[in-house]
């Protein structure tokens, strides 16, 4: 298994579920979150008609569907997954004829690639899951054609810009989350082991630099999530178990009813994307 792969037991465990699957691809097609920082971020790539896409953890195709709506019916897509679940989704929607799913990590697409590599790597919402952040990007470059170039999607607070959480209307659903959490006594996931230094935007420029993705261009994508979109992502199997990892199937449904009743749903609040677009020096 390569080191730099999303095939992390642990977290691939958690996606690899056909309820989660299913309960994904229905809150894609609900709300916005997803499928507009995948379209932002294709736009963000610059992506050109005739050049060979990587989707490197393409769920259920979100980011496919991007790539296809931007390039046309022409548009050549080598998409992968390693949550077998996730894949089959995508794998059963119509999709023209160059954009092949395979299960599996970056030594994949790396197999699956043409002669010299892909023209750019679109990586949505996952590249911080990875266990070795330097081992994927080195991998990135070696499936790269040369001036090829990666393009990331990652939650403005997972790269230390988490002043859109001191809103007062975030900070009302992070206090429902929290009293919920303690009148059900409901551990919450531990905290991360990682220094926070490590998800900073400058720790980011430095691995990226490292590995040869030389000139970086960040681009930030501003949305607004209802409180009734931000509970029901909190809900997705997947992202709940993360939250309440010790927590039993019948407390996650209680946990999940009474947040439901707790929330202003009409509420909003900013969510931003911080998108990445690095070139391969």
């Amino acid at each position: 298994m390569s080191t730099a792969s999303l095939q992390r037991a642990d977290i691939v465990s958690a996606w690899d579920r056909e309820d989660n699957a299913s309960a994904y691809l229905r809150f894609c097609s609900e709300f916005g979150y997803y499928p507009t920082a995948s379209a932002a971020l294709v736009a963000a790539a610059r992506l050109v008609r005739g050049e060979c896409i990587g989707d490197l953890g393409c769920g259920t195709g979100v980011t496919s569907r991007a790539i296809v709506d931007r390039l046309g019916e022409s548009a050549a897509v080598v998409a992968v997954d390693p949550a077998a679940a996730m894949l089959r989704l995508a794998q059963a929607a119509p999709w023209p004829v160059g954009v092949r799913f395979s299960l599996g990590d970056l030594m994949t697409l790396r197999q699956l690639a043409p002669v010299g590599g892909v023209d750019c790597i679109v990586c949505a919402s996952a590249a911080w899951l990875v266990p070795s952040r330097s081992a994927l990007l080195a991998e990135v470059v070696q499936a790269l054609r040369p001036g090829g170039r990666l393009a990331l999607s990652i939650p403005s607070e997972f790269v230390g810009d988490s002043a859109h959480l001191l809103e007062e209307s975030a900070q009302q659903f992070l206090r429902a989350l929290a009293q919920l959490r303690s009148e059900l006594a409901l551990t919450p996931a531990a905290p991360s082991a990682e220094s926070p230094d490590t998800f900073a935007i400058e720790s980011w420029r430095a691995d990226l630099a490292a590995a040869g993705l030389c000139r970086l261009e960040l681009v930030t994508h501003p949305y607004r999530m209802s409180h009734a979109e931000w509970a029901a992502h909190l809900l997705l199997p997947a992202v709940l178990d993360g939250l309440l990892p010790h927590a039993s199937p019948a407390a996650k449904a209680q946990f999940a009813r009474r947040l439901r009743e707790q929330i202003d749903p009409t509420l909003q609040t900013s969510r931003p994307w911080t998108l990445l677009v690095a070139w391969k020096g």
